[in-house]
């Protein structure tokens, strides 16, 4: 029986995972039936054509780039700060350590605003939003995480606030079981606003900031603009969801610190 390419690049993969003691193995490959003692996790995404690719620089390039993006992800998802991944691509098969991955992402850098763990909560949900959508279809929203008194001063309600009076429990954004009813009040108009602590105060929010002198690339919304706006204005940290490109971006200082990609979905 032929054996594909594509198996021959997983058990090579496989086998280098074991050598260097690899804690997991990322696939852009076709999903396909594995035995392996460590964990395989298959990547989606929308892979625009390679063959466009001029040279072995761009490709390693582009490897790097989804890679880092899935390492990110995975970091995210299993709170793993340390140990080697390996990616497997059509073309290629990379060593990468989580610890960049987390290097990149450096939560640790808003933890004078945000604790790490209320963050890394805030940009878990983000992706989530980004990949899934609502009903079909793509949905932008934005949370803004700092002085929840201060945020509340600097914004106004453009509906009823959907959190007004329920108790802390239901509005910590640590607990996943919260995180449906947030997909559900993402679809509104405005933003999130959430306290230090970790609890959403309001949905629905417009803000009121200055944006004048406010430089970011073009294509981006009001949204980003007024994410951007308030974390100049206030000690704030902002993460929008873009309704088109599904991009998660995170600003502070009025900059865009972070942009990750939701194209690169990790499916197991």
């Amino acid at each position: 029986m032929s054996i594909s390419k594509e198996e021959v690049l997983m058990a090579a993969a496989a086998d280098l995972a074991r050598s260097v003691d690899a804690i997991a193995i990322l696939s852009f490959l076709d999903s396909m039936p594995m035995e392996t003692d460590i964990p395989v996790i298959w990547v989606k995404e929308h892979q625009p054509d390679l063959m466009i690719k001029k040279s072995m620089q761009e490709l390693l390039l582009f490897c790097e780039h989804h890679i880092l993006d899935a390492v990110v992800q995975y970091h995210l998802r299993t709170e793993v700060s340390q140990g080697k991944i390996i990616g497997v691509f059509p073309f290629a098969i990379l060593i990468y350590d989580v610890g960049e991955g987390r290097d990149y992402l450096d939560l640790a850098s808003y933890a004078d605003i945000v604790t790490p763990d209320i963050l890394h909560s805030a940009l878990a949900l983000a992706l989530e939003i980004a990949h899934e959508g609502r009903e079909g279809r793509n949905i932008g929203t934005a949370f803004i995480i700092g002085d929840g008194s201060s945020l509340l001063a600097r914004s106004h309600q453009a509906i009823l606030n959907p959190y007004a009076g329920h108790p802390l429990s239901v509005c910590d954004i640590r607990n996943r079981e919260n995180w449906e009813s947030v997909k559900e009040f993402a679809q509104l108009d405005g933003v999130f606003i959430i306290t230090k602590d970790g609890y959403i105060t309001a949905a629905g929010r417009y803000i009121d900031a200055d944006s004048r002198g406010v430089s970011l690339p073009s294509g981006l919304g009001g949204r980003h603009m007024a994410t951007a706006a308030i974390t100049r204005e206030i000690p704030a940290v902002g993460i929008t969801v873009s309704e088109s490109g599904g991009l998660v971006r995170v600003f502070r200082d009025g900059v865009c610190r972070l942009t990750l990609r939701s194209e690169v979905a990790l499916t197991r």
